[in-house]
């Protein structure tokens, strides 16, 4: 079966108190074994709002807030693969990330394994959507738009329920306000233990809304989800300011079998915290296996209550496992790692993707410059001062038709291209025009044929528009990192096909 679909997820912006402190990081994708560029591999910052895409050299770049981030890079038949950068690293303007092609034999064997469940929705979709989601307030106002590409494996010998994705699970959680592409690598449970463990790669996205109400209560909630949060304690943990913020450390101690809990008056004394000057990073060292981490500020959720019922209803109790002679690194954006040194359990381990808020956030900051990022090329003519810029509104868009002068259309591993009087196109779009009206209209034309659309901007920038095609069913498409002139648009077009993800990086010209 044809596997298409591409994780792409472009130009997203940060709202960040972070930024003053910020930094760039670019480089190069390429293939591992034939060492070519590779454009339109998706590049971003886990668990931020913070992505981008390559350009058609393979080059990148994303300005990111102070701390800590781990870069993944996503490209359809590759293998996903993870960087971990912070502000203090050498080289963070001429990284070059290769990335390895799936081996087929594997994903045919994934597709064709016996041990897959025909019907895994209806038996196991609710019980991966508790364990996964969530099952706290928030989370009752999540849900994923694509469980068409969830695939269940279940293995009697061991007991164990294994769940993978085909593409990017397309989360929306209503409650906080985000849209979340979460590249899955795998969902396992182990029924021996009852133990559930996932991985993967998540990007989010803010929701907008002209209605400032929603806005608001967005925000609310957001305060709300980060008060007692694991991001919260490692911000804290960080800046010296643990008490000052509701957290109270304690140590739990096993003797003849029997835990308990001894509470620590010098937290940092006892964590041995240590901040390095030069990278601006905290270290600390417990020494000690089990810290178990009081909120106070907030009493546990009646629905934490209701299936613990020997938890405390005055405080948030989580306990950190730390692996014998482990440190945690903490940056200043509360970034941690490595995170596969500690098992959480507890009041964290309760609270899942529907709780999650990006690394990037900061509810004290309510407004901030919106920050593009840009794909680089290497030896280009300088950008003109701004004042050279020529000026350029609404109504430029939409005065004249724009015919299609390049397109570069991205189909997985295939790329079908155009260029206006070239002898060598793959696709023909000689008769390929937009009409923009002002108001709100439009019409698509392609080989005589008119198609009617709605449009919109949805952001303040006027850098993303989407477009209602008013087919018999509906058909979406959207243009990111829009760029006008009074004689050219450019942009990235994405847009689904019969289930199918496809991208288009096109140039237009006055018709």
């Amino acid at each position: 079966m044809k596997k298409s679909i591409l994780f792409l997820l472009i130009a997203f912006y940060s709202i960040s108190a972070f930024s003053q402190s910020g930094y760039t990081i670019s480089g190069k994708i390429i293939d591992e074994a034939t060492k070519q560029p590779l454009q339109g591999a998706s590049v971003f910052a886990e668990n931020t709002t913070i992505g981008t895409a390559t350009n058609d050299q393979g080059f990148f770049t994303l300005r990111l807030p102070g701390g800590g981030y781990s870069i993944a890079v996503t490209f359809t038949g590759y293998q996903t693969e993870t960087k971990r950068v912070t502000a203090g690293d050498a080289g963070n303007n001429e990284m070059v990330i290769e990335i390895k092609q799936k081996e087929k034999a594997m994903e045919e064997f994934v597709v064709k394994s016996t041990s897959e469940v025909a019907d895994g929705l209806a038996k196991y979709g609710e019980f991966f959507l508790d364990n996964f989601i969530g099952k706290t307030a928030n989370s009752k106002q999540c849900y994923i738009k694509n469980k068409e590409v969830l695939k269940f494996f279940y293995y009697r010998r061991t007991k164990r329920l294994k769940i993978l994705a085909t593409a990017p699970l397309e989360i929306v959680n209503d409650a906080l306000g985000y849209t979340v592409k979460y590249q899955l690598d795998s969902f396992v449970h182990e029924y021996n233990t009852q133990v559930s463990l996932y991985t993967g790669n998540p990007l989010f996205q803010e929701m907008q809304s002209t209605d400032q109400a929603q806005v608001e209560k967005w925000n609310a909630a957001r305060k709300v989800a980060f008060n007692g949060s694991i991001l919260h304690f490692m911000r804290s943990m960080y800046n010296k300011k643990l008490k000052e913020e509701g957290f109270e450390i304690q140590f739990i101690v096993k003797n003849n079998e029997k835990e308990t809990a001894v509470p620590v008056k010098n937290f940092y004394g006892a964590v041995n915290y240590n901040m390095d000057d030069s990278s601006k990073m905290v270290d600390i060292f417990p020494r000690q296996k089990e810290v178990a981490v009081i909120y106070k500020n907030e009493g546990s959720s009646d629905m934490y209550l209701a299936t613990n019922t020997d938890a405390s209803s005055k405080f948030q109790l989580s306990v950190l496992s730390f692996l014998p002679d482990e440190s945690l690194n903490i940056e200043q954006n509360g970034f941690y790692f490595d995170q596969n040194d500690i098992t959480i359990n507890g009041y964290w381990a309760w609270e899942k993707v529907g709780d999650m808020l990006p690394y990037n956030f900061d509810f004290k900051e309510k407004t901030a410059p919106v920050i593009k990022e840009e794909v680089i090329t290497p030896n280009v003519e300088a950008v003109k001062p701004a004042a050279e810029v020529p000026q350029v509104n609404e109504s430029t868009l939409t005065a004249v038709s724009w015919k299609v002068e390049e397109s570069k259309v991205i189909d997985g591993n295939n790329m079908l291209s155009y260029k206006r009087g070239a002898t060598d196109n793959t696709i023909n779009f000689d008769n390929d025009f937009y009409k923009f009206n002002a108001d709100n209209t439009g019409i698509y034309s392609f080989n005589g044929q008119d198609y009617k659309f709605n449009w919109k901007y949805l952001d303040a920038g006027k850098t993303k528009i989407e477009m209602t095609v008013l087919y018999p069913t509906p058909l979406i498409v959207n243009l990111e990192n829009v760029t006008l002139s009074p004689t050219s648009l450019k942009y990235t077009r994405l847009q689904k096909v019969n289930g199918l993800n496809f991208v288009a990086i096109e140039s237009r010209s006055i018709k």
